[in-house]
């Protein structure tokens, strides 16, 4: 079984892997929406948003979330939403867009109803200091929920393709995965999140864990793909072919190509009432 290396130590650089300013970065957010967006509006609409929350949503990507929550908390609700570039996220009346970095910048005391973080934490050495300000920032009653990406599995995602897939495939993504915990992210964080949420006072801890299949020229496919082109130079440098890109490229744009997300563990906690 092939198993992501994985970190926690503050020591590591820090740097998020994926950049909103590449040419396939929008492109990519767009994906990740499509794979997730479903998943994650179920596990809020049953978090109880309704009108007049105020949310406050981490590194909001596309703002296809925040954009949902605005919808739910409309017309006296607001939805507060940070990215260090949040170049893709639209325009709405209802939404606060705010560039920050979540490690640093001030996220309030006891101002929200709801804080959603979705593969973020993952991505940071200062992923716990991160979740407990998360939840100080919830008013009391207020909810955190929290979605990252199980990488720790990678040979178990494929389950069919073409000659030489299993092997490029595999290949890719431990290298991706690697660059990514090299950057300070950890592969095995989404498996901790609940004893993390607990650890930080939240109660009525709850977690689960969603995956589906996805055929080749599907967004699941597509965004391995897009995600082998903006890092194409990195993954090359770390030991993944010219060859080996092509097939996987190829493949996931083939439909008698079939593949597992990465699964999403995701975290819910409640911060009790004074």
């Amino acid at each position: 079984m092939t198993a992501a290396p994985d970190t926690d130590t503050t020591a590591a650089d820090g740097r998020y892997t994926f950049d909103n300013a590449t040419i396939d970065a929008a492109r990519q957010v767009r994906l990740l929406a499509e794979i997730l967006d479903g998943h994650s509006t179920d596990v809020l609409a049953r978090a109880g948003v309704e009108s007049g929350w105020r949310c406050l949503d981490l590194g909001t990507g596309a703002g296809s979330v925040a954009r949902w929550l605005a919808d739910q908390v409309s017309p006296a609700g607001r939805v507060v939403a940070i990215d260090a570039d949040p170049r893709h996220v639209p325009t709405h009346e209802l939404i606060d867009v705010r560039t920050g970095d979540v490690t640093t910048l001030d996220l309030g005391e006891g101002e929200y109803d709801l804080v959603h973080a979705r593969l973020l934490l993952m991505h940071l050495p200062q992923r716990e200091q991160v979740l407990r300000r998360a939840v100080a920032a919830l008013k009391p009653g207020g909810v955190l929920v929290v979605s990252d990406w199980d990488c720790t599995h990678l040979d178990e995602m494929l389950l069919r393709g073409a000659a030489g897939l299993a092997e490029a495939f595999v290949t890719f993504q431990t290298a991706l995965v690697g660059l990514a915990v090299d950057n300070g992210a950890s592969a095995s964080w989404a498996h901790r999140v609940p004893v993390a949420m607990r650890d930080a006072g939240l109660v009525d801890v709850e977690a689960e864990v969603h995956n589906r299949l996805w055929t080749g020229g599907e967004a699941g496919c597509l965004l391995h793909a897009s995600n082998s082109r903006q890092m194409q130079a990195a993954v090359l440098a770390r030991g993944v072919s010219v060859e080996q890109l092509a097939t996987l490229r190829a493949a996931m744009e083939d439909p008698g190509t079939l593949a597992w997300s990465y699964p999403m563990v995701t975290s819910v906690g409640r911060r009790a009432e004074d």
